[in-house]
């Protein structure tokens, strides 16, 4: 698994947060198998698609990528707060990956995968 990112990919781009999502996202598709089913690769989504950034073509499971500069400290931000809580709270919720990296030297420090799957029981 290479830990740094591919910096060709960010050509062209003059925003660091989209630096930081074209690095990490772009890492993402080329390391990162389906952890649910072990498909050797993940599909990506559109852009602006709320709370879902890959999925598996195998599986059907959907995963979320959240990166952070530096350490994970307590909080993870999210911009959009009701389509998250929306999101997690529905039927077809996904599972998130967790990037930490370095931004002077590029490369990735954590990746953490995370289940929300929140299942119905009906009681009988």
């Amino acid at each position: 698994m290479r830990l740094k990112f591919n910096l060709q990919k960010a050509e062209g781009y003059k925003s660091k947060s989209q630096i930081a999502r074209v690095l990490t996202e772009s890492w993402v598709k080329s390391n990162v198998y389906c952890p649910n089913c072990g498909q050797d690769y993940l599909n990506d989504f559109a852009n602006n698609r709320p709370v879902a950034d890959f999925f598996c073509n195998n599986c059907q499971e959907q995963f979320e990528l959240k990166s952070k500069k530096g350490d994970s400290g307590k909080k993870i931000v999210d911009g959009a707060y009701q389509s998250m809580i929306e999101r997690i709270s529905s039927d077809n919720n996904p599972n998130f990956f967790f990037l930490n990296y370095d931004a002077e030297a590029y490369d990735v420090k954590n990746f953490l995968i995370s289940t929300c799957k929140i299942y119905n029981y009906r009681r009988y």
